[in-house]
């Protein structure tokens, strides 16, 4: 269970400073976030920039006014950053439906293509369909009701940047956009290691992989087991430890060994581990790449060494 925040405020002369706490409290934001807003200081605007921290009594401090100034301009950024709606949107009845083609024109997306990958891939973000209208071609396709896009769109404040309500592409000058997952567990770690060689999460995070793996060796439960221990998604963690893997130096005594050798060993000690199970090629080419089919030859393989017999 997090521990509770301690927001602290102190007026030193004419000027107050704050704690992060104070900072977390005042905007709502994650120690993750929190922590990435200062880390990224020297990319923003300098007349806008995230205060340098102070050390007062062994904690950090913040100059409460250069915070506010910063957070004002920071929550401008982000609503500079959302997609403005067509004028015609707001001129139609809110019971009108219209086609996909025509939500993402009145929403100013690049094309339907952007309301199809957030209903797939961010299920309640974006309004459900209400049923199929007659498209360009006279095929049937999904129609939206106005009112629900009006509502849509009246909710895009940029708190969502990178699912939705943002520019398609690469962003200019977004130095402080949202965190990843990965970056969110790690983030006391990366603040632990601030006044050190500067790292990325996934830098930090295959550091603690390639330790792991010199102390216990690999397994394929590795990157569930780091995920508990350090918090984050165990797809990152897989990322993770296939780079971990991949980065390793070959010890020079042994032998090369061909790549269908090495996926056998691997499907070898995943059979022991888990068992013969099911879909256990699909579950190793997710976590160490290649195709299902590959890793499907490495499981055959694999039962051939484990019972040469059969």
């Amino acid at each position: 269970m997090p521990n509770p925040l301690n927001p602290q405020r102190r007026v030193i002369g004419d000027r107050a400073v704050v704690n992060r706490d104070w900072i977390r409290k005042f905007t709502g934001a994650s120690a993750g976030t929190a922590a990435r807003w200062y880390k990224v200081r020297d990319e923003q605007p300098k007349e806008h920039r995230h205060p340098e921290k102070e050390r007062i009594d062994g904690a950090d401090f913040y100059d409460e006014k250069q915070f506010r100034e910063f957070y004002t301009w920071f929550q401008n950024e982000k609503a500079s950053k959302v997609l403005k709606a067509d004028p015609e949107l707001y001129k139609l009845h809110p019971e009108t439906v219209v086609s996909i083609n025509k939500a993402a024109q009145l929403l100013g997306f690049k094309g339907p293509s952007t309301i199809r990958k957030y209903l797939k891939d961010n299920p309640g973000y974006f309004p459900d369909s209400v049923g199929e209208v007659e498209g360009p071609t006279g095929r049937l396709i999904p129609g939206f009701r106005v009112g629900d896009l009006q509502d849509f769109d009246r909710n895009r404040t940029g708190d969502k940047l990178g699912k939705a309500g943002r520019r398609p592409g690469p962003q200019k000058e977004a130095p402080v956009g949202r965190p990843s997952a990965l970056e969110e567990a790690l983030a006391a770690e990366l603040s632990a290691r601030a006044g050190g060689e500067p790292l990325t999460a996934t830098q930090l995070a295959e550091q603690f992989a390639a330790e792991a793996i010199d102390r216990d060796g690999y397994h394929p439960g590795l990157a569930a087991e780091l995920s508990v221990q350090y918090g984050g998604p165990q797809r990152s963690w897989e990322y993770v430890v296939r780079n971990a893997l991949e980065h390793r130096p070959a010890p020079a005594a042994t032998p090369a060994r061909s790549e269908a050798d090495r996926r056998a060993e691997i499907a070898l000690a995943a059979m022991r581990e888990r068992g013969d199970v099911r879909g256990l090629a699909a579950s190793l080419a997710r976590e160490h790449g290649g195709s299902p089919d590959v890793w499907s030859r490495a499981v055959n393989a694999a039962r051939q060494l484990a019972d040469p017999t059969t």
